[in-house]
C-alpha cells in the first residue's frame, strides 16, 4: 500500500476522512484531485505547506474554524465524491435519437 502513495509529494496528504478533508479545505489547504479505487473509495489529495501540521491538529486537540465554511467545504467534497462514484457506477447507455431529429434535418 505505501507503494502506491510513494509518488505522492512530501507537501501532500491523501486522506478517505471525509471530514478531516472538509477541515483542510476549509482552512485553505489545496484540494489536488479526488482518486476513485475499485473498491468504490475515494481519496482526497490535498498539497500545501502546512496539511501535514494540519491533520496533526485536527487528530489531536480542538481546532478552530467557521463553522458556516466548513459546511460549505463538506458540501463542495460530498457533490465531487459523490460525482466520482457516479461516474464510475452509472453503465453508458446511448442516448436515444430526438424525435425531432428529422423535422431540423
Amino acid at each position: 500500500m505505501l507503494q502506491r502513495y510513494a509518488s505522492v509529494a512530501p507537501a501532500s496528504l491523501i486522506t478517505n476522512d471525509l471530514y478531516l478533508a472538509a477541515f483542510l479545505h476549509c482552512v485553505g489547504c489545496v484540494l489536488d484531485h479526488v482518486e476513485r479505487n475499485e473498491r468504490r473509495r475515494v481519496s482526497f489529495v490535498f498539497t500545501g505547506e502546512r496539511v501535514r501540521e494540519l491533520r496533526e491538529a485536527y487528530r489531536t486537540g480542538p481546532v478552530k474554524l467557521d463553522m458556516r465554511s466548513f459546511r460549505d467545504s463538506l458540501v463542495h467534497l460530498r457533490r465531487l465524491m459523490d460525482g466520482e462514484l457516479e461516474q464510475r457506477s452509472v453503465p453508458h447507455v446511448p442516448e436515444p435519437e430526438s424525435r425531432y431529429a428529422h423535422a431540423t434535418a
